[in-house]
């Protein structure tokens, strides 16, 4: 696991502690992700990991500069850690995150902009917040690389690789 990606499975641990009720009681999942967001960024700050970039929430484009799929759709990433009017230089994360379970559209959304030459994120994760059961599931994608699937117990933070 690299230091970005620890840094996201940090920012979640924050959420739970500290905003669990938002994960509870299910408000829009742009609610949720704005937390996960601004935790996002105080890690990457604290750990020295954040330089230029910004973290952004629905970020879709900069002028006429959008985020599209390898298909040509327009996107919005759920959040980002990029570097604003920069031309696609700096990025270092993108999420999408979801109350209950993601899709393929959402996989294939991250997987066009880590593996994309255009966007060429660090790494891309695909978030589940599940508020009814005892963990969050965690997928990560870094270019040619597999997909690796985490859950984060909810109670005491213990961390568990799995196959689906």
């Amino acid at each position: 696991m690299n230091e970005l990606q620890k840094a996201i499975l940090d920012a979640l641990k924050l959420l739970i502690r500290d905003d669990f009720d938002l994960i509870e009681s299910q408000p829009k999942e742009e609610c949720i992700n704005h937390r996960l967001a601004r935790h996002l960024e105080c890690v990457l700050l604290k750990k020295g990991l954040l330089k230029k970039q910004d973290v952004d929430i629905e970020y879709n484009k900069y002028k006429e500069d959008e985020k599209k799929t390898s298909q040509g759709r327009n996107i919005r990433p759920d959040i980002l850690v990029h570097r604003r009017k920069s031309g696609n230089k700096d990025n270092l994360i993108v999420i999408e995150a979801k109350k209950h379970y993601d899709s393929k559209g959402d996989r294939q959304k991250v997987e066009d902009l880590v593996s994309s030459v255009r966007f060429a994120y660090s790494v891309g994760a695909v978030i589940s917040y599940f508020p009814k059961r005892a963990h969050i599931k965690i997928k990560f994608f870094t270019s040619g690389d597999a997909w690796k699937i985490y859950l984060l117990k909810k109670s005491d933070f213990t961390i568990t690789e799995t196959t689906r």
